[in-house]
């Protein structure tokens, strides 16, 4: 199991329930971190080849943009080991599987359920270098366009994996600031990239003195332990309990049973509504 980060946010749970399928199929797991780099994801991916593993789960780093790791993918088909992609593949790998979310239908679902509150003027905070990122965002302006709202490009703000670890640690506050101050100015809603950023933004917010949702409603995704431990609980789209991991699991077990025959899956949202928009 390759992942982005092993103790950050969605993912201990993800790959604890993934484990479990795994265990009573009869197979140990071996779990590694790429911290969202390339160069991390090769070095991971040529110790697998030396390890006769069975099959591959894996998070692909940096998915926004296509992977100079297909040499290495090619070497693995070629091998017959199974892969199966988890949140997001590669555009340059369209062969393999992958267990996705519906990352524009969410983007969608949430600037018309803020629209069908009445809001006209929609900012958006995504994360650049991962495919969910664009494809969220592409979700929420489509839903503008088809409401006939007007789109202000100066109103949506991009971050990536190195952005991130400042803003999550406190040390990188000056983005966030900037998003409050400049990019939200005008804008009643917000839809943040997932629940980490948007409890991170409320309570910047309010240390500004701005109230959530009088002044301004924010929705996520995730539906997160973040969506419910803060200031302002957060309106946010999840997936039922263990559906990404167990399902992930599950398609890469039928795989090793019956070759790589596997297709893509999207796994639909759910909204929970609450206190923030």
């Amino acid at each position: 199991m390759v992942t982005t980060f092993i103790d950050d946010y969605i993912f201990p749970s993800i790959l604890h329930d993934a484990q479990n399928i795994f265990e009573i199929n009869g197979y140990s797991t071996l779990v590694y971190a790429t911290e969202n780099k390339v160069e991390r994801e090769r070095e991971i991916l040529l110790a697998l080849l030396e390890k006769n593993v069975s099959a591959i789960l894996i998070e692909g780093s940096k998915t926004a943009l296509p992977t100079p790791n297909t040499d290495i993918f090619s070497r693995l088909k070629k091998m017959e080991i199974p892969v199966l992609f988890l949140h997001g593949a590669y555009h340059n790998l369209p062969d393999f599987p992958c267990v996705l979310d519906d990352n524009y239908e969410g983007g969608y679902l949430l600037a018309k359920y803020l629209i069908e509150k009445g809001h006209s003027k929609i900012a958006g905070i995504f994360k650049s270098d991962v495919m969910q990122g664009p494809e969220r965002y592409h979700g929420v302006v489509s839903a503008m366009v088809d409401a006939g709202l007007r789109i202000n490009d100066s109103s949506f703000c991009w971050y990536d994996s190195e952005d991130r670890k400042a803003i999550i640690s406190g040390q990188g506050t000056d983005r966030i600031d900037r998003f409050i101050n400049k990019r939200l100015s005008g804008s009643t809603a917000v839809v943040c990239y997932n629940d980490e950023i948007a409890f991170t933004l409320i309570k910047r917010m309010m240390e500004f003195g701005k109230k959530v949702p009088e002044d301004i409603s924010v929705v996520s995704f995730d539906n997160s332990f973040y969506s419910q431990v803060g200031a302002v609980p957060i309106t946010s789209l999840g997936h039922k309990n263990q559906m990404t991991g167990k399902t992930a699991a599950e398609i890469l077990v039928s795989m090793l049973s019956n070759g790589n025959n596997e297709k893509s899956i999207k796994l639909k949202w759910e909204l929970t509504a609450r206190a923030s928009g």
